[in-house]
């Protein structure tokens, strides 16, 4: 296994663990949620780097696409870590649904590849990848319109798992189907095609699962117990697109701004 490969299997299980201790209202949990993901994505652009430094002049087509996915994955990734750490970046949300629209893209075009030449061998597998990326495009549109049309992205999430089903079914079966002189799972034909559609795929399933069973308490809800909640709901209306930005700041940045001032003359009274 690549060094690489065991890295971001390592930054994975990191993310994973931060989750797990935000659901428990660990603030550390932010913390190693935002280092994991910054880690992850210098990760993709270093590989990305190493990739162009070595054969920028021979690239192919497929070889393209590899990296422009990667490219839109490690500033998605890091923009999940500012989130972590609650950095405002400029213009995050337009960066933001920009990024999403540009996966959409890729994702179609390696969807239209994949699909056309399964297509030849298997037509029933190519129906399976049809819905896997018919699913992931779903979910990607879900997402990036999730700030500025809220009913547009539960709508959009909705019909990403309708179409996610066939999938997960062959996945659950481990059926296997017979492409280029061999037995695969659509597992096995997923983690073959050396993208990171499959992985993707799995945080918004799980992230969809998990939502629902948050929303109805089953499972608690992730929430930061060193930041007031105030300042958490404020959050999560401007990114739910219930709220506009006045002037250019959103209530939560001027929330903080005050927050801060009222920290910094407390601080300077306790000194003196």
């Amino acid at each position: 296994m690549k060094i690489s490969q065991v890295l971001q299997s390592l930054f994975l299980a990191l993310i994973l663990a931060g989750l797990s201790a935000m659901m428990a209202k660990n603030g550390y949990g932010y913390t190693l949620m935002g280092l994991s993901c910054f880690g992850l994505a210098a990760l993709y652009i270093a590989r990305i780097t190493w990739k162009v430094i070595e054969d920028f002049s021979g690239m192919e087509w497929k070889e393209i696409s590899e990296i422009s996915e990667i490219f839109l994955l490690a500033i998605l990734i890091s923009l999940f870590g500012f989130r972590a750490f609650y950095i405002n970046v400029p213009f995050s949300d337009i960066i933001f649904i920009t990024v999403c629209g540009l996966l959409i893209a890729v994702y179609y075009l390696i969807a239209a590849g994949t699909f056309n030449a399964a297509r030849k061998e298997n037509p029933v597998l190519a129906g399976i990848i049809a819905f896997f990326f018919s699913s992931l495009i779903l979910f990607l549109l879900s997402l990036g319109t999730r700030i500025f049309s809220p009913s547009l992205s539960v709508v959009t999430g909705a019909l990403g798992f309708l179409a996610a089903v066939p999938f997960l079914i062959s996945l659950l079966l481990q059926k296997k189907y017979d492409y280029s002189g061999r037995s695969l799972t659509i597992f096995q034909f997923i983690v073959a095609s050396r993208n990171k559609a499959g992985m993707l795929f799995l945080f918004f399933i799980f992230s969809g699962v998990y939502l629902g069973l948050s929303n109805f308490k089953i499972i608690p809800a992730i929430e930061n117990a060193d930041k007031p909640p105030a300042y958490i709901e404020l959050i999560n209306q401007a990114e739910s697109g219930k709220e506009k930005p006045l002037n250019g700041k959103y209530r939560h940045e001027l929330y903080k701004e005050a927050m801060d001032k009222f920290l910094a003359r407390h601080g300077d009274k306790k000194t003196r």
